[in-house]
């Protein structure tokens, strides 16, 4: 999306933190804002705020965790504003913190309800409406650094997640029509409530422009923290070495690629004009 004007954006989480940054950044070029979350008073905060930046924004309450509440949230958007161009789910929570064997699985659940289903529950409700719509969309969802190595010690539950979220992106990607952009934002510390209790993470705002700059190139991979880039490469080259160790390429090793041996059973709509079985149909 060149061109943010008019556009209409839903922000899960939008009242604070890296969801209020992004919106008053959206907001500045013109787009108009829906956000959601569970505080009443946080939203009226951020939608006064919004009032005296000159943002055209709503609020409505939204748990991401309850399916019928992010059909309400779209619901909403939609009545609203006619439409809807982005959906940015952003909500999230930390919490199960320790060592898995001393993590209580209950409050694991809590930290996958909220960073994995409610981020599914968005993208099944929306891409509904955006599918319906037929016209040019985007789906972001908010990954972290986390989504590529481990970042955060003691934090089982939450770097879970994470991957899980860029696995669910990543899908949305090969599975959606092509009018749907879908990306990950992977942020590293930032500066807000959600990272109080850390010194030194970049402030939110400058993360705001730094990721709407991508999302206006419609990116889907959406980066900050430039450090990250070491300890990504030291995965990769992990991977790659224990590939060349014990997996080397060979002439015809395309015979096992995972795309080959679904092609012959159950190709995505992408790639059923490649499907090299005789169709049933």
């Amino acid at each position: 999306m060149k061109d943010l004007k008019d556009k209409i954006i839903a922000i899960t989480g939008g009242a604070t933190g890296i969801g209020f940054a992004l919106a008053k950044a959206f907001g500045s070029e013109g787009a108009k804002i829906v956000i959601g979350e569970t505080r009443e008073e946080k939203l009226q905060e951020a939608i006064d705020i919004f009032k005296n930046l000159n943002i055209d924004a709503d609020k409505t309450h939204l748990d991401v965790t309850d399916l019928k509440s992010v059909e309400k949230f779209a619901d909403f958007t939609c009545e609203r504003y006619g439409r809807v161009d982005m959906l940015i789910n952003n909500a999230g929570i930390s919490g199960a913190r320790g060592r898995i064997d001393k993590v209580d699985i209950k409050e694991a659940k809590k930290v996958f309800d909220v960073n994995f289903f409610g981020v599914w529950h968005g993208c099944s409700v929306f891409s509904k409406k955006m599918i319906d719509q037929g016209t040019n969309a985007a789906i972001y969802n908010l990954g972290s650094e986390n989504s590529l190595f481990v970042a955060v010690p003691n934090s089982v539950a939450y770097v879970a997640s994470k991957h899980a979220v860029l696995g669910l992106s990543e899908s949305l990607r090969n599975d959606l029509p092509d009018f749907i952009h879908v990306g990950t934002i992977f942020p590293g510390y930032v500066d807000t409530p959600f990272t109080g209790q850390v010194e030194g993470g970049m402030n939110a705002d400058k993360f705001a422009e730094i990721v709407k700059e991508q999302i206006k190139n419609e990116e889907h991979i959406i980066v900050s923290h430039a450090y990250n880039t070491v300890h990504i490469e030291k995965r990769i080259n992990e991977i790659t070495q224990a590939y060349k160790k014990y997996a080397p390429r060979y002439d015809g090793d395309d015979e096992y690629d995972v795309k080959t041996c679904l092609l012959y059973t159950s190709p995505s709509p992408r790639d059923r004009q490649k499907c090299r079985m005789p169709s049933s149909a």
